[in-house]
């Protein structure tokens, strides 16, 4: 009896009023999602360029290393083949068929690429050799003071701070216009970045004759590995 006395009650107490505007309170506005999505946008245009810009800098700096570290492996396994590099020098100038038998004696064995050919459009010299590599170009010429390669990143001879890449292998000694050797050349029997007539200092690299710019230059390689081959703020990029 007191139970279904209860339940009557239950029954007969009024319904509690749900509520139907709950989301009109959490909900955001349509004002708002504008707001956020336009603050949003405007963060992403600040941000995107110098996330692409660093990107392409370690892109472009892992290629240069190991453009460096390949040539100097084949140029490791050549020596052990065949002796000491100051044997290998030619004595005068060369012509591209010079350039080409020491190019198939002293490097082609030792390096993976696809084709190599005269040089159309030579930046180095008119008896350059062009050798197209699985990333990359590379420019050759090795005459009486030393070799030289030109590293381009995007397999086009386009000279720039971001594609044209200068080395150079058993340099002799030179002369500046008064007459002071230069000390700063690389002698040894690596490939390292050209540093033919620098003075040594670090700024110089950016504000002497060969200096790197944003339009090429002889000494962007040497900033690089300078940095621990990686391209910094103060690289003309």
């Amino acid at each position: 009896m007191h139970n279904t006395y209860l339940q009557k009650e239950i029954l007969l107490a009024p319904a509690k009023a749900v509520r139907t505007d709950w989301w009109s309170e959490k909900a955001f506005t349509m004002a708002e999602v504008l707001i956020t999505l336009g603050i949003i946008g405007i963060v992403a245009a600040m941000t995107l360029p110098s996330v692409i810009a660093n990107a392409q800098k370690k892109a472009v700096a892992s290629r240069v290393h190991k453009f460096y570290n390949t040539m100097n492996n084949a140029l490791l396994r050549a020596i052990a083949d065949y002796g000491d590099v100051n044997e290998w020098m030619p004595n005068a100038p060369t012509t591209y068929e010079d350039n080409e038998n020491f190019f198939k004696m002293y490097i082609l064995p030792y390096i993976k690429y696809t084709k190599y050919e005269k040089c159309q459009n030579p930046i180095l010299n008119s008896t350059s050799i062009c050798i197209y590599l699985q990333q990359g170009m590379m420019e050759f010429m090795v005459d009486e003071n030393g070799g030289d390669l030109y590293y381009f990143v995007d397999g086009k001879a386009k000279l720039s701070s971001r594609n044209s890449f200068l080395f150079q292998f058993n340099k002799i000694n030179g002369f500046d216009e008064d007459g002071n050797p230069y000390v700063h050349i690389n002698n040894k029997t690596t490939i390292e970045p050209y540093t033919y007539g620098w003075d040594g200092k670090y700024e110089s690299l950016t504000t002497a004759k060969r200096k790197c710019s944003k339009s090429g230059g002889n000494y962007c390689t040497k900033i690089m590995q300078l940095n621990n081959w990686e391209i910094t703020d103060d690289y003309p990029w």
